[in-house]
């Protein structure tokens, strides 16, 4: 069935209307990113880390189900980079079914994971996460409490003005420079 389907795709490649061969070569890509799949699933196994890095990335372009379940395995992987990866792909996707993983990567032992997470989460927009990004920014990673403010700030809740408020006498000058942002963006 999916070579006929390849065909029909193949030969929509050459029609008149612009509209059905941009989708064709949308659909073509679709189709082969899915035949990837098994070799993807083979390279997430994978000892070398490079591979495993290389595979999240393209489960991130794939928009089927079965890479976003990929993907949320990917972000339990003992290695940091990978789980990196997988949080930004997780983010790019706003892959739903990794909404709570995320919210534990805002705990991982590797600060980049952690950072990566709170700037994922931005891409929900969901209001539950609130508390959890409330609870972040009292991290002692920098970097970590800026990302949380910033998806705080997008996500737009007022529920969070007492975090920024806080934030706001930080004594790192980013760290109130993402709170002042924050509050700027809270109405």
């Amino acid at each position: 069935m999916q070579e006929k389907q390849r065909q029909i795709i193949i030969r929509a490649l050459q029609d008149d209307d612009p509209e059905v061969c941009q989708a064709a070569n949308l659909a073509l890509e679709y189709l082969e990113a899915c035949a990837d799949m098994s070799a993807l699933r083979a390279a997430l196994h994978s000892t070398d880390r490079r591979q495993r890095v290389a595979a999240v990335y393209k489960l991130g372009r794939i928009p089927a189900p079965e890479a976003g379940v990929l993907l949320q395995e990917c972000l339990q992987d003992q290695d940091a980079d990978v789980r990196a990866v997988a949080v930004q792909m997780a983010g790019v996707r706003r892959e739903k079914g990794a909404l709570s993983a995320l919210v534990l990567c805002l705990k991982d032992s590797d600060s980049a994971v952690a950072v990566y997470a709170a700037q994922a989460l931005a891409r929900f927009d969901d209001k539950r996460l609130v508390p959890y990004l409330q609870a972040m920014c009292t991290s002692a990673v920098d970097e970590l409490v800026c990302a949380c403010l910033d998806t705080l700030g997008e996500i737009g809740d007022s529920a969070a003005i007492d975090a920024g408020i806080h934030a706001a006498a930080h004594p790192s000058p980013a760290v109130r420079l993402s709170a002042i942002r924050m509050l700027g963006r809270l109405c």
